[in-house]
Order: C-alpha cells, then structure tokens, then sequence
C-alpha cells in the first residue's frame, strides 16, 4: 500500500506535467534568442521590484504578498514545487505515506543551519506547524492534518484526520515556511517577536535590511545547503506604481521586474531580442470577482444580480483590451489546468446582456432618472493588468445598468479594505488555483483562508473535504464536477481571465527560473540560481 500511495502521487504529478498544469519555455518568437552562458559566475548585486511593502517577515502569521520575494530567498519550506508544477524535496528529503494513507512520514535533510548558526532540525517543523494550525493563515488549508509528531531529530509525521490528496501540495505552497523554533518558541505572542522584522531563516540569502518604503536587502548564505548563491547581494526595491516599475527597468535600474510588465508594452520586449530573452507560461492563478454576499445591504447579497455580473462580462474583450491578449478568457468556474474534471454542463453562460437586465429587475430593482438601477464600488489594486480590467468591467457593467465606481489602491490598502475590515461591494484580485484542484478551497470554502465574499454552503464544503481523500482522478472528479455546479449556481466567485503571459529576462541575466533549461526552478522570485554575466 505504501508503494502504491507513492506511485499514485507521482503518476499525479506526471499526469498534471503532461496535461499542461503549468508550463515555461521560451515564446514562440524568441528563437536564436538563447545566450551563451557558458559558466556561471559569482558576484554582484541583483536588484528585483516588488508593488508593496510587507507587514512583517513572519511568514506564516498572514497573508501577504508583499513579503514574498524576501521569503522565498529567506526560509524553506519541507518540499516546493517547480513552475511546472512538480513536487520536489526541499528541506525534506524523501517522504510516505503509511498503508491507510493517514500518515505521511518525512526525513528531513541533517545538514542545514539557521542563519544564526543553530542547527534544524524536526523541532523546528513540528513547532512551526503547531502555530500554523492555531494561528496561520495556512490553518484552513490544513484543516485535515491532527497533528505533527517528530521521530528523533530528522523525522517528523503529519498525522491526518483522512487521507489527503493534497497535501503535499499545500505543504509546497504558501504559509507552510519552517521557521526557527530557538527564536520564537519563548512563550511570547509570534505576531510581536522581534525576529518578525529581522528573520531568521535556512534560505540561500540571508536578511541584512528593510528600508521602509525603500528596498530590502539580502546577502549570499555561504553556507546554504544547496550551495552558496552566484550573485553576493539580493536587493528588493519598493515600487508601487507599475509604469514607474516599467520605466526604472526599461533604465536599467532594476534588473527583475517579475510579471509587471504592462500589456501594452510587452510586445516591444518581444521583440527586442538583442537585450531580452522571453519566456511563455501557463499558470493556474485566475482573475476573478467577489462580492459581499453577506451584507444584506450590498446588491450583491442577492445571487440574481451576481448572475446578472456573470451574464454582462465581456470575458475576450477583456482579455483584448486589458490583457492585450496574454490572458485567455475563463470558460469554467475551476482552472481550465485540471483538464480532467472540467464539466462542459456547468460552463460560464455566453453574454446575454437582456437577460442580465432582466434578472436585475426580478430582484426588485428599477431604473433610475440617470438609466441606472444601482451605483456600487468595485475595489482593485494597480498591479499589471487589474486596473485597465477593471475598466473594462466597468464598462460592462454601466451596459445593464449598474453604475460602477472604481477604487484602485495600493494591495496593502486593499487587503486592509477587502480582507480584513470586508468593505467593499465588488473585489476584484487573482491568486492561484493549485498546484492540486483542491487549492479552489482558498477561494470558496467556508474555511477558506481567501473567502474574500465570506461564503459557506455545507454542501460545496463536503464536496471539496471529500474529494480530497481519493488520489485516483476519476474518482475524484464527480466531486469537483459537484463543486463546478455548486459555484455555478451560486456564484461567490465570477472567474474572468486566466493566466497566461509572456515574462522578459534580461539577456545578461542567466539561470532566471523562467528559463526553460532551468529544471530546478521553483519561483520566479527564488534566485539562488541566477547569475550576472560580468
């Protein structure tokens, strides 16, 4: 049983890789574009952008993007997984499940130190997931695991409550980092340690300075387990406005503009193969609408005018006119990845804007003297594409007579706004939808750490707690075909565009994760492997 469990998940793994879960190689047009990179060379500074400034480094106490391109380069995780949705060891080495598939046993590497010298070891997993399962963000997601128990000093078990197809794939995502136990396990709350804004990790940069509002700056570990970095200094700078971002990297101040390159300027780099190399990829991550369902003053409360959202988006212009074509249009109410359990009954409907007129009106809605039956507020964040997408939305909307109101805000003022205080009619974000199926949970469970409408239906809950315990697809898919239904009549979210994108590398830059040699790429803000050619 021990064998077939691990040969079910790697046959899983396979069967993701080759049914295009997720995928980067070099674009279409990008040929005789590959430098010679010959060896790789140690040395320089290497300087990535990021749209927002973290709360804090703790990365398990809270969602936050914005910490992210620290953390990746700051902490480890027991296993990552690749940009082709692979799942590999990262500080575990191996890993199985027992024969009733309700233990999953690691080893773990005995050669990693914290940056401050001390040693890892299976304390530090098993006190980092006991926070994580009262006071994470992750704790939803991990919902299925009872406890974690270590067996000397490089094992450790996830006792679980049933077996679980996913969670391997939710330990190789977000909010799952070990943190060092030595530091924080002193009986104080983990939300105020000061090793929140001076972290500590096993990662291959190590954390020398945040300049609040400035940059972050990281240096080489020396001693990394998986080999020093190539380049000495990792510096992180702050900038918000995205045209601002662009044009500081188009200056050559920044070397590393991650995904905020604008549409409209994609192109150009494309074809600028003397200075770029560019990478195509296919992603799980979606665009897609929520709404505050559970204010009974919000229009939105009432499923006919969400239906009557569903009916009047304009899902290929939106991705023509916002996107300029890098996106694809939703078609289903999971990702179109997991190709295997999509459900053609319960599609996204054509547009029909006389019958989204229509359901508004049966919810007891009229025109007003100005043509519209309600004014709302649609809140994003200026990142890439959202804010001319929201544009178009709004339009869309002011089609069948709802009166949209943009609010466009810095992402930490968004998740203040949307997350934290639910203040907000319509929000529109993106996040992703795997590496597993099961990850649509983030997004519409009950327990859902991204719930962002606060939507519950007992129902979709059972749905996605029990497919879950199959790890053979057919078996799972009548459940997640449940789930399709479910959002589809319901609709606590409205998916809109799907990513799919072109990333610029620039051409003195070599062993970035988007390149398509590059097999042990994880993230496109992890650089231990990257290199500046001198």
């Amino acid at each position: 049983m021990k064998k077939i469990c691990k040969a079910l998940l790697i046959l899983l793994s396979l069967t993701l890789l080759l049914s295009g879960c997720s995928s980067t190689e070099p674009a279409d047009n990008s040929e005789g574009n590959t430098a010679e990179t010959g060896e790789p060379q140690y040395g320089g500074t290497y300087i990535m952008v990021s749209n927002g400034e973290p709360s804090s480094f703790n990365p398990n106490w809270k969602s936050d993007d914005m910490q992210l391109p620290a953390t990746y380069n700051i902490f480890n995780r027991l296993v990552k997984i690749t940009l082709d949705n692979t799942i590999v060891p990262d500080l575990a080495t191996s890993w199985e499940f027992s024969e009733d598939g309700t233990e999953l046993t690691f080893q773990l590497r005995d050669d990693v130190r914290w940056h401050d010298g001390e040693d890892f070891n299976s304390e530090d997993v098993v006190w980092t997931f006991e926070k994580i399962l009262t006071d994470g963000y992750q704790s939803a997601s991990l919902s299925n695991v009872e406890s974690v128990t270590a067996n000397g000093d490089y094992e450790v078990v996830f006792h679980l409550k049933t077996p679980d197809a996913s969670i391997l794939s939710v330990l190789s995502w977000l909010g799952v980092w070990i943190m060092p136990e030595h530091l924080y396990n002193d009986g104080t709350d983990w939300t105020q340690n000061p090793h929140n804004m001076n972290p500590v990790g096993t990662g291959p940069f190590k954390f020398v300075s945040y300049d609040t509002g400035s940059s972050i700056t990281l240096e080489a570990n020396e001693d990394y387990f998986d080999g020093r970095p190539y380049i000495d200094t990792l510096i992180i700078t702050i900038i918000p406005d995205a045209q601002t971002a662009y044009q500081s990297y188009i200056n050559g101040e920044i070397d590393d503009i991650q995904s905020r390159t604008p549409a409209a300027s994609l192109q150009d780099l494309i074809n600028d193969t003397a200075n770029y190399r560019t990478y195509d990829h296919v992603g799980t991550s979606r665009t897609y609408l929520s709404f505050a369902m559970n204010d009974p003053e919000c229009p939105f409360s009432d499923v006919r005018v969400r239906q009557a959202v569903n009916l009047a988006l304009d899902r290929t212009g939106i991705v023509e006119k916002a996107d300029k074509g890098f996106g694809a249009p939703s078609e289903y109410y999971i990702s179109p990845v997991f190709d295997w359990a999509l459900s053609e009954e319960y599609k996204i409907p054509q547009r029909d804007l006389e019958e989204a007129q229509r359901l508004i009106e049966e919810a007891g809605y009229t025109k007003g003297a100005d043509g519209y039956y309600f004014e709302c507020e649609l809140t994003t964040f200026d990142s890439g594409s959202f804010k001319d997408t929201a544009t178009v939305i709004q339009d869309n909307l002011r089609e069948i007579g709802i009166n949209v109101r943009l609010n466009i805000l810095e992402i930490g003022a968004w998740m203040t706004k949307v997350i934290d205080n639910y203040d907000f009619d319509i929000a529109m974000c993106s996040g992703g939808q795997g590496p597993d199926i099961s990850a649509i949970r983030n997004r519409v469970h009950t327990t859902g750490s991204l719930n962002l409408s606060r939507y519950s239906n007992p129902e979709l809950d059972a749905a996605i707690d029990t497919g879950i315990t199959f790890f053979d697809e057919e078996e799972r898919k009548p459940y997640y075909v449940e789930v399709q239904r479910i959002i589809s009549e319901d609709l606590p979210i409205v998916p809109i565009s799907d990513y799919q994108t072109t990333y610029p590398v620039k051409s003195y830059i070599h062993g970035h994760p988007f390149e398509y040699e590059n097999s042990g790429s994880y993230s496109s803000y992890e650089m231990a492997k990257v290199w500046i050619e001198q």
